[in-house]
């Protein structure tokens, strides 16, 4: 399904590429490419290809959308997506889910300040023109916001107001586990931040297997080094925690490069 720069996104029944340059609408799709990414099956070339393509055809001031350019006529071979109003839903809007999927892929891909300036965008203001557009606070990630920018450009960036969504447990994993690196593994806590380039500090906590862990991260020096209660630790992995004990940990970072 490689198609130039882009993965398709699927054959039809009448054994046609779709989400492909061929498209007059529907010629890019998000999923497809996350998902490649995540699987680890593109080649550098095809990486960089993908990353471009998106951020040309798809990222907008409030997220990537799902699809570009919007449905705006039935496509019998495609079917349902493409009768859904242009931006709403899984014909082109901001769908926050498939968002997520993209932020999970970026930061496999060694790309944190990209991952970090999309993350942002899925959390409304903190600016009034923002929040004003998107027509609601940011006390939870909506299942969208509308999209087709061009098309419709008045209501681009509008919040569905919906709450049902995956969304928010992707994000708390992906803040955790990639953001601040505290992933768990059989064998203990592996710690492998990916902070963006301008954070100097940071800190989290984070609750596993009964014990708590508090954490800070400094900018400092050539290297990573982890500190666990005043003992350095070899490599990137915390052993031997114990349910019930509170530890210490101090995390420095190279400097950006």
């Amino acid at each position: 399904l490689w198609a130039g720069d882009r993965f398709a996104r699927g054959i039809t029944d009448a054994g046609r590429r779709f989400g492909t340059l061929d498209d007059d609408e529907g010629r890019l799709f998000l999923n497809p490419q996350s998902w490649s990414l995540m699987a680890g099956v593109v080649t550098e070339e095809q990486k960089a290809a993908i990353l471009k393509s998106v951020k040309d055809e798809l990222e907008t001031p409030f997220g990537p959308q799902m699809l570009a350019p919007a449905y705006t006529r039935m496509h019998e071979d495609i079917g349902r997506i493409t009768q859904k109003f242009p931006g709403s839903a899984e014909n082109g809007s901001v769908y926050n889910h498939a968002a997520a999927f993209y932020i999970h892929a970026l930061y496999l891909a060694g790309r944190p300040d990209h991952a970090w300036r999309l993350l942002q965008c899925m959390l409304a203001g903190p600016d009034e023109e923002d929040l004003l557009r998107r027509g609601q606070l940011p006390v939870f990630i909506p299942n969208y916001y509308r999209g087709a920018v061009e098309l419709n450009p008045r209501t681009a960036g509008r919040s569905s107001q919906l709450f049902n969504t995956g969304t928010a447990s992707w994000i708390f994993r992906i803040v955790i586990e990639q953001l601040f690196g505290l992933k768990g593994c059989r064998e203990g806590l592996a710690v492998k931040p990916a902070l963006p380039s301008g954070w100097r500090r940071a800190s989290a906590v984070r609750r596993f297997r009964g014990s708590i862990l508090a954490v800070d991260y400094k900018r400092a020096g050539n290297e990573q080094t982890i500190t666990v209660d005043g003992r350095i630790i070899e490599g990137d992995l915390i052993l031997g925690i114990e349910a019930g004990r509170s530890y210490d940990v101090q995390v420095t970072l190279p400097e950006p490069g």
